[in-house]
């Protein structure tokens, strides 16, 4: 005689862990993953980015502040409300996506050393770029800021660079412009959902591309900078779709991190 399945009870959970490919996508684990990544950038803005001369920061972090210009908040009291806008844009995400609230944190620690590991074919094309088109000894160049700029600032500054560049830079570029560009040529143009998606990734590689400085100081277009900065939105798109929001925050702040440290030994710093 076979045994009957028991009914579940009701209001009962599942109790089956989603496997670390689609855990690391879901918001609650992203946010747990991003947290520590934001006390430190608001940290770092306190402590090394503010002055009596301004505030050094990324044009991306410039613009949310704008952004929350528009609504009577100002400047200052803006600076710090990017942390907490991507706090709640992805608890809301979470409560909309009814997700259960469980954490595993061996799938956070993963995520760290997958986004490492992804910021190595970067750091690659960058050397190959540079070997290639200008000199073999130049450091490749920061995602985040432009790399003269990253050669003057000091180690905490440009780590703490790296963190927001990495945050808001993806906010803006992969997770805002790819879905509004998605939105608009899938739900309402009725593109197909991938070829929707390609168009969208490129679209933001070239703003990413255009929102570097792309010009030497004698106004020639610097046409290493264009391809790297091409290719890595390219790239960071690509995370971005296959591996979702927190992974390509991860990846960009890791290759940054990289460069700043890479320069420590030609600056003599400890």
């Amino acid at each position: 005689m076979s045994q009957q399945p028991q009914p579940r009870p009701t209001g009962s959970v599942p109790t089956e862990r989603l496997s670390y490919w689609n855990s690391s996508r879901q918001p609650l684990t992203i946010l747990c993953f991003l947290l520590p990544l934001i006390a430190l950038y608001e940290i770092g803005l306190a402590l090394f980015l503010r002055s009596e001369q301004g505030t050094i920061t990324n044009i991306a972090h410039e613009t949310l502040i704008y952004f929350f210009q528009t609504f009577g908040i100002s400047d200052t009291g803006g600076l710090y409300l990017g942390g907490i806008a991507i706090i709640v844009v992805l608890l809301v995400w979470h409560i909309l996506a009814r997700a259960p609230w469980r954490l595993d944190g061996r799938t956070v620690s993963i995520m760290a050393v997958e986004s490492l590991l992804l910021a190595l074919p970067l750091i690659a094309l960058g050397l190959l770029i540079n070997q290639r088109v200008i000199q073999p000894e130049t450091a490749p160049p920061a995602a985040g800021v432009a790399s003269a700029t990253f050669g003057e600032l000091d180690v905490w500054t440009g780590l703490t660079i790296s963190i927001g560049a990495g945050l808001y830079e993806e906010l803006m570029f992969r997770m805002l412009l790819i879905a509004l560009v998605h939105t608009i040529l899938v739900d309402v143009a009725k593109l197909p959902h991938g070829l929707g998606a390609v168009i969208a990734v490129t679209i933001a590689a070239v703003a990413f591309t255009i929102y570097h400085p792309l010009f030497s100081e004698n106004e020639q277009l610097r046409w290493a900078s264009v391809l790297f900065y091409f290719l890595a939105g390219l790239y960071f798109g690509l995370v971005y779709v296959v591996r979702g929001f927190g992974i390509v925050v991860g990846v960009h702040a890791a290759y940054d991190i990289i460069i700043v440290l890479s320069m420590l030994p030609s600056r003599g710093e400890s």
